[in-house]
């Protein structure tokens, strides 16, 4: 994401009603003193994606909000200890402050700030700091035959981009094709996920539950690295998902003659990490993917009708 598009987004919406954000500190076990505009309930959001005013009526209390709370809450102290560190710098902290506060949209500004931003560059690389940052890319990534396709949003790191490098120009494989079949194998371990939570829901009448239908997903690739152990080459990748899926469910009706059609509507949302191989030393060379494991998993039915 371009800086001048960055915005901060209220993850529970900054208008909501006090009735209705009273029902969401019940809802997800928040504090009575949890403030809307602390670093606990904000997170970076494009400009389309924060979109306009008025939100507070549509805020969700599905578990995926509580997913973005609980990540907030956790780098909350980090962002907090950062800005109030900045806060109490120099000259060169209130220079930098204009920089992060320009409007990048403006032309004179944004042009100062591609000509000086090399300098400032090379000065934290002289200066033994960190001079590295996120590059972001968003990929479209054939996951059937039939040719469907699922988004997945990659943000790549220093090592992460030499790993990259290292699959493209030794490997000669491109990211999406290495991202495929872990792309592939995510995608079916949450739909047995999903069948497997729904159909566990009842044991008095349990539902038999079709293939889930993807209202919408998204993959956040966060990390990948490499390691070689002898002729063996392994990259890594972790990232988050999350999404939308209904489902038919089928079970027996009240009277136990005959049958009752429904379906299930479910959020997910969770952490994966996945592996591919390369063999330096195969007569065919070639990817040989490993298994994509789901870390963390949240799910909730918030609709069955």
């Amino acid at each position: 994401m371009e800086f001048d598009s960055c915005q901060i987004d209220h993850i529970i919406a900054k208008d909501v009603s006090d009735d209705r954000l009273r029902h969401l500190k019940r809802h997800f076990g928040l504090p009575d003193s949890f403030d809307l505009h602390e670093p606990c309930n904000l997170a970076p959001s494009c400009v389309p994606c924060n979109g306009p005013g008025g939100k507070g009526d549509t805020t969700s209390d599905a578990p995926v909000v509580l997913f973005h709370l609980e990540r907030a809450a956790k780098r909350s102290p980090a962002v907090v200890a950062r800005v109030r560190a900045f806060g109490r710098s120099g000259k060169v902290a209130e220079h930098l402050l204009q920089v992060i506060n320009a409007d990048l949209g403006a032309r004179e500004a944004r042009e100062e700030f591609l000509e000086l931003a090399p300098a400032i560059v090379q000065i934290l690389s002289m200066a033994g700091g960190s001079a590295d940052h996120l590059s972001f890319e968003h990929l479209e990534i054939e996951v059937d035959n039939y040719g469907s396709e699922q988004g997945v949003n990659v943000s790549l790191d220093e090592r992460g981009r030499t790993a990259k490098a290292v699959l493209t120009e030794v490997c000669g494989a491109g990211l999406g094709s290495a991202l495929r079949e872990p792309v592939v194998q995510l995608l079916r371990e949450v739909d047995v996920r999903v069948v497997k939570e729904l159909e566990s829901l009842h044991d008095d009448n349990p539902f038999s539950a079709g293939p889930p239908v993807s209202n919408w997903f998204v993959v956040d690739v966060e990390s990948l690295d490499l390691h070689r152990e002898g002729r063996i080459v392994e990259f890594t990748v972790g990232g988050v998902f999350e999404g939308d899926l209904s489902v038919s469910l089928t079970r027996s009706d009240s009277r136990g003659d005959g049958l009752e059609d429904l379906q299930g509507d479910v959020v997910v949302a969770g952490g994966f990490s996945a592996s591919v191989f390369w063999d330096l030393a195969a007569a065919l060379p070639g990817l040989e993917a490993g298994d994509c494991l789901i870390g963390e998993w949240k799910f909730d039915a918030f609709s069955l009708r």
